[in-house]
């Protein structure tokens, strides 16, 4: 039978080890099998297929086959080594692949918290303006505090109005912090009674929960 594709000189060392007539990738060899051989194949870069007991070290980046001389069956495949930016993208996509999955824990520990806290929309309603009127007192006080500051900025005395004036800034600075505070407890409340009604919708959604 002709040999279907080019076989390197160094396939005939397999001589030594077989006995048998096998078809291995399609290029039929005279065997002699021999106890715990192996059988490389391996295909060069200029497209020629290669079979021997012994593998050139530089084609290992490349790929290769390891063959059961006597059944021409592939033991283990040796797929090439990644090229640089396939690493990369590969170590991207598992970082991803992380940060999706502590974000999923981050969330189902918060809804597990949303439920053991609230059992209706209404006790989040109830929550929400208790915590708006707590606010609402703080920004009250310091918007008082910044007009008295202001009225003694004014004063005829340097030094009441050097001191009046640094007041001044730091309640400023205050009622900008508590507004945002404000601006979060709106949105943390919102988004709390957005995800309860998903939470609770589905779970009576799902039978036997």
């Amino acid at each position: 039978m002709a040999f279907a594709k080019t076989v390197c000189r160094e396939s005939y060392s397999v001589l030594r080890f077989l006995v048998l007539a096998v078809s291995i990738g399609g290029v039929l060899l005279p065997v002699q099998a021999k106890a715990g051989a192996e059988l490389y194949r391996w295909t060069t870069p200029d497209g020629r297929l290669h079979f021997g007991d012994n593998m050139p070290s530089s084609q290992a980046e490349h790929g290769y086959d390891i063959i059961n001389p006597l059944s021409g069956e592939v033991i283990r495949h040796v797929s090439p080594a990644k090229m640089p930016e396939e690493l990369a993208a590969a170590a991207a996509a598992e970082q991803k692949r992380q940060e999706a999955a502590k974000a999923a824990a981050a969330q189902a520990n918060k809804d597990q918290v949303l439920l053991q806290l609230y059992s209706h929309t209404a006790d989040i309603e109830r929550a929400r303006a208790q915590r708006m009127a707590e606010v609402n007192a703080q920004i009250k006080q310091s918007e008082s505090a910044l007009k008295r500051a202001e009225v003694r900025a004014r004063s005829d005395k340097p030094s009441e109005v050097a001191a009046a004036g640094r007041d001044v800034e730091q309640l400023r600075k205050n009622l900008a912090d508590q507004y945002g505070v404000r601006d979060d407890v709106v949105r943390q409340f919102n988004h709390d009674l957005h995800r309860f009604d998903e939470l609770t919708t589905h779970k009576k959604a799902v039978p036997g929960r």
